[in-house]
């Protein structure tokens, strides 16, 4: 009788004594595998140079680098277990535990948060500026050598295994001080290309090997796309393009660097993540923050045509749209993560035009929304022939005095003050106002309803006192107006000192003498504010709000009663005379 054998199976493949279980990656630098180590019984990663140093000096210095790289301790470089060489080949295992690789972790899911996304690069770079400190770089950062633990924390593995040849023509000293430098260069434009990856969804330059895409940059541009799988802040799309940057000067040179920008990022979102304004923020990367004012746009148009236009005269034109203003300054300072002027935040629009150029003013334009933007899907509601839906109103009513507060401040502004940042000062002390009205109109007709005065309590009592404005955004959105404004000025990259500015100084106070710049700029903002309610009342009550207003500033400023009159007069004229005859035409 035959003897029926089972059909045997695969042999299992083998290095030295390690079972290969399955091969992560195959990379220009390494090449990489999940094992199984029978004399420790758990599964390891496995890590070969893809060029096998032929030479005795070029072993020896691989080695020397894995040493080195062994004897390094920091959470987020995976443990070392051991250093040979197997038939010719030197490789290094490094401990896998109960981690799991990057590639692992995404083609497991769920997909991973924009928080979890970047708390593991910042994990991968604490590893990177660890080992770069101590000469070490990693050569080959990707999907397939970062592991992920079971708390979710990011380590690398691998350090050091890349092999990379001498540079020929230099002494051995300076070839080595250079090899360090560009091999720790050549980590940080990885780690762009593994956070496009992870934010993108696809691989930079359609090459998932980070080695060899590394090698296109600079000869081909990466700018993460629009249509990435996870929304993405300006800002902190900014730093992801800068860090893969087509001119080499332009990146971030080392992982500290690069790390800083992370984090600052993650500080801002944690202070911003929920509630309206986690709304808000998605608004604003769907729909852009303002539109510009009525027939603002297009005369802005017309004037760029013209050749003997001085910046005076384009800035004279930009202050009177606020749209126009957040959208230039949010280009500019959003453009800082680019240049590597971190601290260098963009105040003015004199600053803003000469960075940006008749070209880039062009394309700021043609990104801001004509009126009434996002709006427009209420009024096509409505039937032909009805009025202007409230909504639009309330947004061009609310433009309109942010514009004159604009001219009032700068009109005012004393000499140790600069004229156009009491400008800016006073339209983002009603930044919020503006995002409210235009992307929750909704919420703020609520708002408006809560401040009106409600009905007498008997036939005998005065009405009812209504709100004011911060207690009624807070029972309609559960945060205030300036709390709104700060957070989306954070968000845009606006520096501390117009942050600041954009708090008004209580009502209930009486106003000291400012000590310094910054007070002084924050004073005259909230004055021009201030101002702005006699707009449009009647005439006996528009001098009774000048008074008002002087008298609350005049010791602390150094201001008249005709000093406040007569800038409330001129700010409207030259707001409004431009939009008039705008209009006639």
């Amino acid at each position: 009788m035959a003897v029926i054998t089972p059909p045997s199976s695969p042999p299992i493949p083998h290095f030295g004594r390690y079972e290969l279980r399955q091969l992560l990656s195959r990379s220009l630098a390494t090449t990489t595998w999940r094992a199984m180590d029978p004399r420790l019984q758990h599964e390891v990663v496995l890590c070969l140079p893809r060029a096998q140093p032929r030479l005795p000096r070029d072993l020896d210095a691989w080695h020397q680098d894995v040493q080195v790289a062994s004897r390094l301790k920091h959470p987020r470089l995976a443990d070392v277990l051991e250093i040979s060489i197997q038939d010719g080949w030197p490789f290094v295992s490094a401990n896998r535990g109960a981690c799991v690789t990057l590639n692992e972790r995404l083609a497991a899911g769920p997909p991973p948060t924009l928080v979890e996304t970047i708390g593991w690069m910042v994990d991968v770079l604490e590893g990177l500026a660890y080992a770069h400190d101590a000469g070490v770089a990693h050569r080959d950062l990707g999907l397939h050598n970062v592991l992920i633990d079971t708390n979710g924390r990011a380590s690398v593995a691998g350090l050091g295994v890349g092999f990379m040849a001498d540079v020929p023509g230099k002494s051995k000293a300076n070839a080595g001080l250079q090899q360090q430098r560009a091999a720790a260069e050549h980590d940080v434009l990885m780690a762009g290309l593994l956070m496009y990856r992870l934010l993108a969804g696809v691989p930079a330059l359609d090459d998932p090997d980070l080695c060899s895409a590394a090698q296109r940059v600079g000869r081909e541009i990466v700018r993460l796309p629009w249509s990435a799988t996870l929304a993405v802040p300006d800002t902190l799309r900014a730093i992801v393009n800068r860090s893969t940057d087509l001119q080499q000067r332009q990146r971030y040179l080392n992982a500290r660097t690069l790390l800083a920008a992370l984090q600052g990022w993650i500080k801002t979102d944690e202070q911003e993540s929920g509630g309206p304004l986690a709304l808000l923020i998605d608004r604003l990367n769907t729909v852009g923050s303002l539109p510009s004012r009525p027939r603002s746009g297009r005369a802005f148009k017309q004037s760029m045509v013209k050749d003997n236009l001085r910046v005076d005269d384009i800035v004279d034109i930009i202050a009177k749209d606020p749209g126009l203003v957040w959208e230039l300054l949010r280009s500019v300072n959003t453009a800082r993560f680019q240049t590597g002027i971190s601290d260098d935040h963009v105040t003015t629009i004199t600053r803003s035009v000469v960075l940006m150029g008749q070209l880039g003013l062009r394309k700021v334009v043609s990104a801001l929304r004509p009126w009434p933007g996002a709006l427009t899907v209420a009024e096509s509601k409505a039937p032909s022939g009805e009025p202007t839906p409230p909504a639009q109103t309330a947004l061009e009513n609310e433009l309109h005095r942010t514009s004159i507060a604009g001219h009032i401040a700068r009109l005012l502004a004393p000499f140790s003050i600069s004229d156009e940042e009491a400008l800016v000062a006073a339209i983002s002390q009603r930044l919020g106002h503006l995002l409210v009205r235009y992307h929750f109109p909704d919420e703020a007709a609520q708002i408006d309803r809560l401040m009106l005065p409600g009905p007498p309590r008997d036939a005998t009592s005065p009405p009812t006192p209504g709100m004011n404005m911060e207690a009624a955004a807070s029972a309609v959105l559960g945060v205030e107006m300036e709390a709104l404004s700060i957070a989306v000025m954070r968000y845009w990259g606006m520096g501390e000192k117009l942050q600041q500015a954009a708090r008004p100084l209580s009502k209930s106070s009486p106003v000291r003498r400012p000590e310094g710049g910054d007070e002084m700029l924050r004073a005259v903002a909230s004055l021009a504010n201030e101002l702005t309610e006699a707009v449009g009342a009647e005439p006996t009550r528009v001098q009774a709000q000048i008074n008002h207003c002087f008298t609350r500033y005049a010791r602390a400023l150094g201001l008249t009663f005709k000093d406040c009159q007569e800038a409330l007069e001129t700010s409207v004229r030259l707001v409004d005379a431009p939009m008039a005859a705008a209009k006639s035409r």
